[in-house]
């Protein structure tokens, strides 16, 4: 029988997560796929297929945003909302990460876009000139 491919895999995740099945166990389901088919080292592509089919397939979108300091409540809000709209997912999942390299402003990290924002990424642009 021949192996599924990276995107039915990725689809069958996506399906059993919304389907409220425990995360732990979509896991496990996931490693024991990626170790019997030799994937391991296309561990990433996987995941951001996961990712996609999350926001095609269920309006489901989880986005990684990095600041220079904790976000309020406020701006995850607004975050929250402006990627809802820009992509038309229906619940929208910030996971947040503090990154002090970063000086000021954000980086949003969708499975399709990244926008970067940041302070530090503006004053290397200015440098460059």
């Amino acid at each position: 029988m021949q192996n599924p491919s990276r995107r039915r895999i990725a689809k069958f995740i996506a399906d059993q997560l919304m389907s409220g099945e425990s995360v732990q166990r979509v896991a496990k389901v996931l490693a024991a796929w990626l170790v019997e088919s030799r994937q391991t080292r296309t561990s990433e592509l996987v995941l951001r297929d996961i990712e996609t089919a999350l926001l095609n397939d269920h309006k489901f979108l989880a986005a990684d945003v990095s600041s220079a300091r904790e976000l309020s409540h406020e701006t995850i809000a607004s975050l929250r909302e402006m990627l809802a709209a820009e992509t038309g997912a229906q619940k929208v999942e910030i996971i947040p990460q503090v990154d002090e390299n970063l000086v000021g402003g954000v980086i949003v990290r969708t499975p399709d876009a990244e926008m970067d924002a940041s302070l530090r990424t503006k004053l290397r642009k200015l440098r460059a000139i």
